[in-house]
């Protein structure tokens, strides 16, 4: 037993976390960068330093349960401290692997430099609180699941998964180390080893990357979509607008007719009657003196007749 793991356990730990984190580092730069990527040291689909810093953060667990008698309990202990212990040692681990591919082989495959609060490149503040909440998530929500796949395995077809796995994870070490330092043409044969371990990884990322750059060009396209009806929603309520405002001010319109035409028949009746008034009165007045002379000659025959 080793930090309370046997070493079966160890070695499916750190190759699942290491496929793992291989995983995220593709879809990040598919995202990021907006093209596929082939992340890692290695040319196969692992990030060793993920599985070494998962690794790192459980025997550090152990070793503080036995040390201090504190509750490490992936399952109970306090989460808070599950994120201190994972942002400290998984930024040390990133630390120490950049540092050293740095000046063994003179690359970088990770460059924080123009990132706040960054050391010499290798690390900075924002992705070890990334690291420290990554591995208390994997801790709490990953780690007992990972616990029960690996104790469902048989162990026989366990341990030959491991060997294959690990054969080629140790050829790919040796070639990766030999190509870095310039040293692979003298190994023929294992160029072919390589490339093919190559094209597996590159398809793995072809497939995984481009997974993630439909997903997220669907989740934008459904976007657009959504904004389309909404344009399409306003415009059909600003033509109904226009056609209310339209129809009233048409009504309003034929309203005001109307009234002014009801007024100027009002008026132009008037106008009428006093030129008919005017017009007809010497006449009236014919007729009346008329009358008053009939009445006049009825009223002098009746007093001659007495």
């Amino acid at each position: 037993m080793i930090c309370g793991m046997t070493m079966y356990e160890i070695l499916w730990y750190f190759m699942i976390y290491s496929v793992i984190g291989w995983m995220i580092e593709v879809s990040y730069h598919a995202i990021t960068l907006g093209k596929v990527v082939n992340r890692g040291f290695l040319n196969g689909p692992l990030c060793p330093v993920y599985g070494s810093g998962v690794l790192m953060v459980l025997f550090v667990l152990y070793a503080i349960n036995r040390l201090f008698n504190l509750n490490t309990n992936i399952g109970t202990a306090h989460t808070f401290m599950l994120f201190i212990i994972g942002i400290t040692f998984a930024t040390l681990v990133e630390f120490i692997a950049g540092f050293l591919l740095d000046k063994i082989f003179h690359a970088r495959w990770w460059d924080y430099s123009d990132r706040r609060f960054n050391l010499n490149g290798y690390i900075c503040l924002e992705f070890s609180i990334i690291w420290g909440l990554a591995i208390a998530f994997v801790l709490r929500i990953i780690q007992p699941s990972f616990e029960g796949f690996v104790t469902i395995i048989p162990k026989f077809i366990g341990i030959i998964i491991l060997i294959i796995v690990y054969l080629t994870f140790l050829s790919d070490v040796v070639i990766t180390i030999l190509t870095v330092l310039k040293l692979n043409k003298e190994l023929e044969k294992m160029e072919e080893l390589q490339k093919s371990i190559s094209k597996l990884s590159e398809d793995m990322s072809e497939l995984i990357g481009n997974s993630t750059l439909k997903a997220v060009d669907k989740i934008e396209e459904e976007h657009r979509e959504v904004e389309e009806k909404k344009e399409v929603l306003l415009e059909a309520i600003q033509d109904k607008k226009f056609e209310y405002e339209s129809k009233r001010a048409e009504l309003e319109g034929r309203f005001d007719h109307i009234r002014k035409e009801i007024m100027y028949r009002r008026l132009f009746g008037s106008v009428i009657a006093l030129v008919i008034f005017f017009l007809c009165r010497p006449l009236n007045i014919y007729i009346l003196l008329g009358l008053s002379s009939k009445i006049t000659f009825h009223r002098s025959s009746r007093q001659t007749g007495i």
